[in-house]
This record gives C-alpha cells, structure tokens and sequence, in this order.
C-alpha cells in the first residue's frame, strides 16, 4: 500500500531531511506544504561563507529526489483552515507531519500564530475534511522541559520552559491534546532535542562552530571563535535519525502519548567544540572566546528515549560522523552564491491566508495571451491599461489575442486615479458582459495596478484579477500586497479602497527598459524602502550594482524584483489586511504621501517616498537611534540615484502643515518608521513637529535646498497608504 504522507514546514532543516528519508523508502507520497515558495534546490534559512551571505543549498542526492513525481509542494498558510481544508481533501492523506514552526526569537504573537494557531488549525482542517482516521505527529520542542532538576528527562515530566518559543510549544501541546480528545485524532507529539546534520543553519551551535572553522580554514575569518557557557551539556541527535523516528511515530506511536526524539546521550557543550576542531583539522590554533550566557540557557539537558526505544528506535549515527558531516557540508559551500539566470522563473508566495505568485520571467508580456488561456480558461477577460502602455504593450497583447480579451483603456496620469474613471470602468465591464466568472489584467504602473484592482474588488462584490506590472515600482510593491483604490475628489490619495487580493502577479524585467530615468529611479526608492526593512542583500545591490540598476540591465532588475517582492511578502504575510496599521512598510510614506499631494501629484510616489526616507533618517539620527555611519550610506544611495529631487521650502512646509490629516487616518498618530540603520527601523507612535521641521531643514540642506519654514499642525489632505 502506498502511503500518502503530508509534511508541514517541508522546506526547512528538520522538514527536507524527512522528505528525503521518505522518498528512499519507494512506497510514499509526500505533499509539502509551508508559507515559503517551492525551491527544490535550497533549505528555507541562509548562511555564511565567511562574510558573504548566501541561501543553505540542498546536497546533490536530495535535489535529484525531489525532482521526482513522488513528491510536490504548495506554499499556504497553515492557519487558513479553509484552505487547509481544501487541500487535505484533495490529497487524503494516510499521515501528516507537522512541523512547521516559528524562528526561536520572534515576537511572542508570531510564535503564538506559527506555533499554537498553526498547529490547531491543522486538527480543524482534520475535521473538516473528514479525515479523523489519519496519523498525525505534531513536532514539539525538547525545551518544553526547562531547567529541571531531574534527569535524564521523561515524557511524563511537567517542565517549566524558560523562553517564549519552548512556552508556545507546550502550550500547542496542551491545546491539540484537547482538540485531539474532543474529535477523537489519532495524534502524537515528537519532542525533538538537539538536532544535528548537514544543512544545518547557524543559530544552532553544531552550525554555527562549523561555518566559522571552515571560513577560517579557507582564510576569510581570523582564527577566533565567540562561544557561550561551555559546560552545559545537551542530547544531541543526528537529524537523519531524527527523521527515521517521525517515520516510526507516524506508524507506530501510541495515541495520546509525547515521545522523546533524542539519542539518550549527555554531551558537554566542550566536548562537543573539541570534536568539531578535531574532524576541521585547522592548521593554526584557535582562539576561544566566553561570552555571557543567555538567561534562556539550561545547564543540563538529556532525554529519557525509553518510550521510543519500544517502538523499535535506535539512533545509527555517531556524534563525531555528525560532526564531520556538518563540517563537510560548510566546506563544500561556494565561495559566492550563484547567480540566477537572467530568464529564470522566481515564484514568490504571498500565502497569508490570500495564495498567489509573484512571478518574474523574461518575455512574459510577449507570452501574456498564451498564459491567461492556458490558466483561466473559458473566462471573460477585460484588459485595464493606460494610453501610453497600450500603444507600447496592450495593442499587440489584445491582437494577439484575437478578440479574447475587451481592452479598457484609460488616460496616462493620476488624474485616471479617480471615483469618476473607477464608475467608468464598472460601466464598461457592464456593457462588455463580464460576469462573476470573468477575469481582469491591470497591465500598466501603479495608477492601472490600483485603479483596476479597486475596480476588482468592487465589480460584482469582487472578482478574480491579475497584474502584470510595467514599471520598477509596480513590479515590486504596488501589484503585491491587495492595496487597491483610487483618491478622493478632494485630493486625499487612496481615500477610497479596499484590500483585495490578486490571483497572480507576473512581471516582466523586459518591459523595464522602456522606463524614463525618473521612473526608474522611483521605483528604486521603495527598494530602499524595502531593503532598510531587513533585506541586508537587496541594499547591497543597491550600493554595489548602481550602474546595471541605472542602466536598467534585466537581469539585476530582475533580482532586484525578486529581493524587494520577496522581503515585502514576508512583511505582509501575519496581516494581509493591515489591521496592524503601524507596519514597516510605510517607512518614507507618512511626509511622503503629504509631499505628492502638496506638489499636485507632480512628483513621481517613489521620488515623494525618497525624500520622506531621507527625513525618517535625520530623525533616527537626532534621535540617537540611527548611528551616523548608517545614516550617511543611506542618504548617500539615495543620492546615487538621484533622489530625492529638489524640493522647494514652501512644498515642504506645506507638506508639514497636512500631518494632521494622516493622524485623522491613523487613530491621531502618527505612527512614524524611522530606520535604526541600513537594515532595520522601528516604529514610533508620534514625532514633534518640530522635531519633523529640523529634520526637514537638515534635509533640504544637505540635498541642496534653502531652510523650511517651522510650521505644522494644521489641517490638510494627505494619503492614505
């Protein structure tokens, strides 16, 4: 009989290896499901090749394996039960293990999302999809223990975690063996210890030696190594032993019942370093360094395997193959990440609880009417695009559609962005007999991405829609996200919208080479935006590949889409409709919004948006929050670029003076993102207005403009993000 296995978190360490065991048995189906894309050639984490910084690549075997049929993936949000529903239901599985997880150090509400709500919405789904005869393993965490003083630990000791993530962890014990009980699932829990094995990523201390004694063999590290308490002891286990022991309780485990994944083995953490230096063979000494132990820090930890020994279980692997394994994996590691093919298809999933792709391929506005007839057959299809991309793109689309498609067209300029040009619209899609079924592409910039998704989500109540942005900025911030809306009579942008999502986003690094320099540039403005949100690796694109960004070279456009569109799905997934109105995202958007309407929507949004990152910067900067070194490479890329343009001392203080109207929108704050370097910002509730007003004024003055008028506070008509 063949087994149908789901495996959540399929992508990450713990997850890959398991789908590797498992494709070598022969008998099994696995469907993988998680929130990143399908990769088949890399794990989900990134490393270190001494100070290059690159994604953890799969071993040959592994990637042949998951070529195969035998296996497939679909990205999705675990806590969308209806979904999940949908998805269990189709594949009928005969297993499922989950262990899909957060990262140790997030804030407490994503563990509790990854790691309770999660888990609990895999049992609902269960349920849903009549499905209760299936095995289920949930991965828990050793951690659930705590420091106790009792060892070696057994499962039917009650511990006392000492940090957040091993706390969310027995709480998702507690609260799926309740939902277990209540609907009569056939669940067990796998509390996994100290995994080791080759991929492993450097937070963990197996990881984190052997990246260093490798880049210090190779001479990219001096030879020193920084290392916590090393006389605590850990039960370390082989991942691939730990994978072989999900297998077996997914078979074999007892309803109702925890079981240890471990090797029964105590190791001193210095033992342990000795048998990495030992297996590195280093030709140079090395320095260990102490530095003070984490609070979260245990001083002995080893498991009780006597319940999982009865099922058969034996760990195969040795500590120090395990240890040469890891060290070996590090050695094999390129001395700079390859580079994607120009053309390669990049699919981006944006899976909070709304699943689609980003796509980025080369040619795919040429491939457009082959696309939509191959994936939305049999549809009334309406084409939304302005004057100036219909003439250089949308004329030959519809042609060579050969009256599949109704083409709408619409006015070049934000003038198109209005209530009047929205009805419009809604009457053409009337008159041309699109009905629920019907599908809309917003070819065009960010005006045709949000006047024709608003159009979307109000036709009908809300049909099916697809971008395919033209310009830098669309490509990776407008079409991704379900922003959609069109600006009040009176000025206010985005004053009336909604959030609805698109089925796909398809952009085309060719079209980009049509671009007006001052187009360009502002698109590269919000990959700033995005790059000070945490993309270390797009703002060093940014700074080292200027001149190809300039010269709009599709294939660092390219990357540079697939970075930004990335790290924003990433930022968007826990609140796809924003209900945490202070997101990072609006970083250069709270001046920059009331700057675009002050000029008369005479700036380009990115060009607004580059001068509001250049006053969030002299904030954090008089603030103390942004060290000056930082702010000074910041304000140094936007000026590469030329950004932002000349802004007049009037503009300014007139975009000052329409705050008020943005704190109307946002609760009476402000909410202002302000960069604490080239990498990371923080939110802050409020900002004085004349705390803005110097910032403006340093602004003005190190970009070439005269001092801004210390005005603020009254009403105006500012945006809306």
């Amino acid at each position: 009989m063949t087994e149908r296995v789901v495996v959540t978190g399929a992508q990450g360490f713990v997850g890959r290896h398991l789908v590797d065991r498992l494709l070598g048995r022969g008998d099994v189906e696995i469907l993988g499901l998680g929130r990143s894309p399908d990769d088949r050639a890399c794990f989900t984490h990134q490393l270190h090749r001494g100070h290059t910084r690159m994604r953890a690549p799969l071993p040959a075997e592994a990637r042949a394996r998951l070529a195969g049929e035998r296996y497939r993936y679909r990205p999705l949000d675990l806590r969308d039960t209806a979904g999940l529903v949908r998805v269990l239901g189709e594949f009928a599985p005969t297993s499922i293990v989950h262990l899909a997880a957060a990262l140790r150090d997030q804030p407490l509400g994503e563990l509790l999302d990854s790691n309770v709500n999660a888990a609990a919405s895999l049992l609902d789904a269960l349920v849903g999809a009549r499905l209760e005869s299936c095995r289920v393993v949930l991965g828990s965490t050793g951690g659930v223990y705590g420091a106790s003083d009792t060892q070696p630990l057994r499962e039917d000791l009650r511990g006392a975690p000492v940090d957040l993530y091993s706390l969310t962890k027995q709480t998702s014990e507690d609260a799926t063996r309740i939902l277990a009980g209540r609907h009569g699932l056939r669940v067990v829990w796998a509390r996994l210890f100290n995994l080791v094995g080759p991929g492993q990523e450097e937070r963990h201390f197996f990881g984190r030696v052997a990246a260093q004694l490798t880049a210090i063999r190779a001479g990219l590290q001096a030879p020193e190594l920084e290392l916590g308490d090393l006389a605590a002891t850990r039960d370390f286990v082989d991942v691939r032993d730990a994978a072989d022991a999900l297998w077996l309780l997914a078979r074999h485990g007892e309803a109702g019942l925890a079981y240890n994944v471990a090797s029964g083995r105590e190791t001193r953490i210095a033992d342990a370093l000795a048998l990495l230096i030992e297996v590195a063979a280093l030709d140079v000494p090395v320095a260990v360094r102490a530095v003070a132990r984490r609070v979260a820090d245990v001083p002995r930890h080893v498991a009780d395997i006597a319940r999982i020994r009865a099922l058969g279980f034996t760990p195969r692997i040795a500590l120090a193959d395990s240890a040469r394994d890891v060290v070996a994996y590090y050695d094999a590691l390129p001395p700079a990440p390859p580079s994607a093919p120009a053309d390669a298809p990049i699919a981006i999933a944006v899976t909070a609880r709304d699943d689609y792709a980003v796509e980025v391929s080369a040619g795919l506005v040429d491939r457009l009417p082959a696309r939509l007839a191959a994936d939305y057959p049999g549809r009334a299809i309406a084409l939304i695009t302005d004057s100036r991309v219909w003439e250089l793109y949308g004329r030959a689309v519809v042609a060579r559609a050969a009256g599949a498609i109704a083409p709408l067209i619409v006015p070049e300029g934000e003038r198109s962005k209005s209530p009047e040009r929205w009805l419009a619209l809604i009457d053409e899609l009337h008159r041309h007999r699109v009905d629920r079924r019907g599908l809309i592409v917003n070819l065009g910039g960010g005006l045709v991405i949000d006047l024709g998704g608003f159009v979307a989500a109000s036709y009908l109540r809300g049909v099916d829609y697809v971008n395919v942005p033209t310009t830098l900025l669309a490509q990776h911030d407008a079409a991704i996200g379900g922003k959609v809306a069109v600006n009040a009579a009176w000025g206010t942008k985005n004053f009336l919208g909604a959030f609805h999502h698109p089925r796909a986003v398809w952009c085309d690094p060719h079209v980009l080479r049509t671009l007006p320099a001052r187009d360009l540039a502002a698109g590269v403005a919000e990959a700033i935006k995005v790059a000070l949100c945490g993309e270390p690796d797009l703002f060093q694109l940014l700074e080292t590949r200027a001149d190809q960004v300039r010269a709009a070279e599709p294939a660092t456009l390219a990357e540079l889409v697939r970075l930004a569109a990335a790290r924003k799905a990433a930022l968007l997934a826990p609140d796809p409709y924003e209900v945490d109105l202070r997101r990072v995202l609006n970083l250069g958007h709270t001046l920059g919004h009331a700057l675009e309407v002050e000029h008369g929507h005479a700036l380009r949004h990115g060009e607004a948006v580059a001068f509001g990152i250049a006053v969030a910067t002299a904030v954090g900067v008089e603030r103390g929050v942004c060290p000056r070194r930082d702010a000074d490479r910041i304000f140094a890329l936007l000026a590469r670029y030329d950004l932002p343009p000349a802004i007049t001392r009037d503009h300014a203080a007139g975009a000052l003076r329409r705050l008020d109207d943005i704190r109307l929108a946002r609760g009476n704050r402000l909410n202002f993102v302000i960069p604490t370097g080239v990498h990371a910002v923080r939110i802050s509730p409020e900002v004085g207005d004349d705390e803005l007003a110097r910032a403006v004024d340093h602004v003005l003055a190190r970009f070439g403009s005269a001092g801004v008028a210390r005005t603020a506070g009254t009403a105006g008509t500012a945006g809306i993000g």
